[in-house]
C-alpha cells in the first residue's frame, strides 16, 4: 500500500514538473515571437521592442532618440531630444518594415520621455506571423525571487536572445524593476514578461558599476590625450586603452539590469484611447 502511493506522488510530482516546463517553453516561444530588433542608421542606433497589436510595438525612447541635456547657466539643465526619422523595425520572421513614433512628448504631457518608453506605428502590417503581448494589469503582482523571462538584440549578437533572470527588487515607488539577469546594450526596449506572459516591464538599462568606472577613465584619456601623447613603435597607448575600455564597456555586463515599469505606456494608451487606431 505505501509502495502504490509513494508510486502516485512520484507521477504527480512528474506531471507538475512535466507542466511547469511546457508553460516555460510557451513563456519563451511568446517572449521570442513578440520580439524584434529596433534600427536606425542615421542615430546609430540599435535596440529591442515588442508588439502589442498589428502594427504596433513599444521600445524604449532612448533607442528611437537623440537625448542630450544642456545645463542653463542657472543651475538647471534643459533636456533636448530629437526622434529618429528613418527607424526600421525587424522582425523575427526576417521580415522589415518602417516605423514612425506616435508617442511624442510635449510640454503638456512629457511621460514618453522621462518615462523612457515609444510607442512605433509600422507602416504596414506584417505579412508573416507573430505574436501580441498583454500589458500587466494595475496590481498585477510582482515578488522579489519571481522568474522573469525577455528577449532581444545585444549589440554584436547575430540573431535574438533570450535571457531567463529573476525579480531582485524594485524602487520604493515601484517605477523600476531590478533584475537579476545579463543585460548587455541592445537590450533596451525588450518586454519582461512575468509566468502569465504579461509584459510588466520594458528594459531599459544595466547597473552602471562597471559603465561609471570604464567612463570616467574614458574621460580621464582624453584630458591626459588633449596635452598631448607619446607613440610606442608606432602605437598610441592611450588610444589603445580607449579602445579596450570602449570594447568593455559596450559588451560587459555586471549581470544586473534595470526594466522601466509597464505603467508608464499603458497610462499613456489609457489617457489616448485613439492612440492604437488603426485607421
Amino acid at each position: 500500500m505505501i509502495m502504490r502511493i509513494m508510486k502516485i506522488v512520484f507521477v504527480l510530482m512528474l506531471c507538475q514538473i512535466g507542466t511547469a516546463m511546457g508553460d516555460e517553453a510557451k513563456l519563451i516561444q511568446l517572449s521570442r515571437e513578440s520580439g524584434v530588433k529596433i534600427i536606425s542608421q542615421a542615430g546609430n542606433s540599435s535596440g529591442s521592442g515588442f508588439f502589442i497589436g498589428d502594427q504596433y510595438v513599444v521600445t524604449c525612447f532612448h533607442v528611437v532618440a537623440k537625448i542630450s541635456s544642456v545645463p542653463d547657466g542657472k543651475g538647471n539643465n534643459t533636456v533636448n531630444w530629437t526622434i529618429f526619422s528613418d527607424l526600421r523595425v525587424l522582425l523575427p520572421s526576417g521580415e522589415t518594415i518602417n516605423g514612425t513614433v506616435i508617442t511624442v512628448p510635449t510640454q503638456a504631457d512629457p511621460s514618453p520621455l522621462f518615462g523612457d518608453f515609444a510607442i512605433i506605428k509600422l507602416g504596414n502590417k506584417p505579412t508573416k506571423s507573430f505574436s501580441k503581448l498583454t500589458l500587466a494589469a494595475v496590481g498585477e503582482k510582482q515578488e522579489v525571487g519571481d522568474t522573469v523571462v525577455f528577449s532581444g538584440y545585444p549589440l554584436a549578437t547575430p540573431g535574438m536572445v533570450t535571457h531567463r533572470g529573476m525579480i531582485s527588487g524594485s524602487d520604493s515607488a515601484g517605477d523600476v524593476i531590478f533584475i537579476q539577469a545579463a543585460i548587455n546594450k541592445g537590450n533596451s526596449g525588450g518586454a519582461l514578461l512575468n509566468a502569465d506572459g504579461h509584459a510588466i516591464g520594458v528594459v531599459s538599462n544595466r547597473e552602471g558599476g562597471i559603465s561609471q568606472g570604464l567612463s570616467e577613465l574614458s574621460a580621464y584619456i582624453d584630458r591626459t590625450s588633449s596635452q598631448g601623447s607619446v607613440q610606442i613603435m608606432g602605437v598610441d597607448p592611450l588610444q589603445s586603452t580607449k579602445a579596450i575600455v570602449q570594447t568593455l564597456d559596450q559588451y560587459i555586463s555586471t549581470g544586473i539590469g534595470y526594466a522601466r515599469s509597464i505603467r508608464f505606456a499603458r497610462e499613456y494608451i489609457e489617457k489616448n484611447p485613439k492612440l492604437l487606431d488603426d485607421k
